[in-house]
């Protein structure tokens, strides 16, 4: 990976967290509760896997430079990757609701979106403070 695409990996990393953190802080005040800090840090967690993943494919297909290998692999990891997604949501209302709310868990799995739309916000702040480029 080339220096930009790590600092912005980790900026949008960076902004799924702070999403969590802040819905955490929310939920105290709305419904305080284990089950729901579980099921957005669950969430969280997913939402940091699906975007790691979707990171590291985008760079391999950008590293072949082939389309057609492009077209077929992007198209076959992103429906792997939601039909898991999806799998362990079900499985998580289904069998674990007690532990882990099932709102809660779609809130911290909408940290993927925030996290990109935060992501110009933390890079300011990262630039603001001098935090040194890896």
């Amino acid at each position: 990976m080339i220096k930009e695409d790590k600092h912005i990996t980790l900026e949008i990393a960076a902004g799924i967290v702070v999403f969590t953190a802040a819905a955490m802080i929310l939920a105290c005040f709305i419904r305080p509760g284990f089950s729901v800090f579980a099921g957005l840090f669950l969430g969280m967690i997913l939402s940091l896997v699906m975007f790691l993943t979707m990171a590291a494919v985008l760079k391999l297909c950008i590293k072949t430079r082939n389309q057609r290998f492009t077209t077929i692999f992007s198209i076959t990891s992103s429906m792997s990757r939601y039909l898991v997604l999806l799998a362990i949501v079900a499985v998580v209302v289904k069998r674990y609701s007690e532990v882990f709310h099932p709102v809660a868990l779609i809130i911290g799995i909408f940290g993927i979106k925030a996290g990109t739309f935060l992501q110009p916000l933390i890079h300011k702040g990262f630039e603001r403070f001098h935090f040194p480029k890896a």
